[in-house]
């Protein structure tokens, strides 16, 4: 099979107009990042290699240089949009994918009709020119998955299920660019079962584990060695969610990484779940800390949810967080509306 790497960037977008209930505003970059590693994973899985220029967020010209620097097929970033002072919202929405007027052109908007056609997250995408991305020898695509300045999409800056969402339909659209079959995320039996004495290893999977580590908040190098700084973040992951006695990495660990069939969660527990539960409660604009752990005022959050969506369902008996209420907060968008 032919080697297929594409070069993946996040961008920085900067942040929304203030955001009600939570007092603050959202940073485009926690879901540039988060995005753009879960698109690599994606990738990844689907047999392309991949390669990230910058740890975190990168301009579209070190995109550029990096992916001038390698024989890449394609480089893709990652970005949300804004319409106005973005001192307020308005009505302009939808996800749009630019593309190059460069050499590459004509291949690029090819590529961003691909996407397109795969997107539409909320129902609404179209592809554009774009002039800054000329400089390219590959063709180019860049993502903006929503718009900063439209009040339900600049919640979705949180939700990490439309980074996953983000980052899988890309990855449909750059699988039928190139004749590649897609992998479904929760086809576990894709995932190799890797054990304590993987050190040494390397291959596409191995950087797909550490796109997953990264996207859990565990910094790795995505170099696709199973060195010592990957075995050590595996190990403390395993022991962060309750698996101490984990021999390295197997389906109950790649599922945890996912957040598949998250567990049943007590008052106290520490769990990438929790982080998972956090970031949804916070783009449904109920303020929690991002901490990974359920403390009092993660519970109280649940409960004013819960209370507020009429759903009958309540943490107070101590019944834990449970598979059914996990199943209503998953829900991409929803939460509280706007105010003005």
């Amino acid at each position: 099979m032919e080697n297929i790497v594409i070069t993946v960037g996040a961008a920085d977008c900067g942040t929304s107009p203030q955001m009600p209930y939570v007092g603050e505003r959202f940073d485009g970059k926690n879901f540039t990042t988060l995005a753009k590693r879960y698109l690599c994973a994606a990738l990844l899985r689907c047999g392309f290699d991949v390669i990230d220029p910058a740890d975190g967020v990168c301009e579209p010209q070190d995109l550029i240089l990096a992916a001038n620097r390698h024989t890449v097929s394609a480089a893709i970033t990652v970005s949300y949009t804004a319409f106005g002072s973005r001192k307020s919202f308005n009505d302009v929405h939808g996800s749009v994918v630019r593309y190059s007027q460069g050499r590459f052109g004509g291949k690029s908007r090819v590529l961003c009709e691909d996407i397109c056609a795969k997107l539409g997250l909320f129902g609404k995408s179209a592809t554009a020119p774009d002039g800054a991305l000329g400089a390219a020898n590959c063709p180019t695509a860049v993502v903006d998955a929503g718009y900063i300045t439209y009040f339900d999409e600049a919640k979705m800056l949180y939700d990490p299920d439309f980074a996953v969402e983000t980052g899988e339909h890309i990855a449909m659209g750059v699988c039928e660019h190139f004749g590649m079959p897609y992998i479904r995320r929760d086809d576990i039996l894709s995932y190799p079962l890797l054990c304590s004495a993987a050190t040494g290893k390397r291959g596409k999977k191995i950087k797909m584990l550490q796109a997953l580590l990264c996207a859990n908040g565990y910094r790795v190098e995505m170099d696709g060695i199973f060195g010592k700084n990957t075995d050590m973040a595996v190990k403390t992951f395993c022991i962060n969610n309750g698996k101490r006695d984990c021999d390295g990495v197997t389906a109950a660990v790649w599922r945890d990484l996912l957040v598949l069939n998250p567990p049943k969660l007590e008052y106290g527990t520490k769990h990438n779940a929790v982080l998972y539960l956090q970031r949804k409660l916070t783009s449904k604009l109920y303020k929690t800390p991002l901490s990974g752990a359920l403390d009092e005022d993660t519970v109280a959050a649940v409960n004013e949810y819960l209370t507020e969506t009429e759903s009958g369902l309540s943490t107070r008996k101590g019944g834990g967080i449970t598979e059914e209420i996990f199943k209503l907060i998953q829900a991409v968008g929803g939460g509280r509306p706007r105010l003005f």
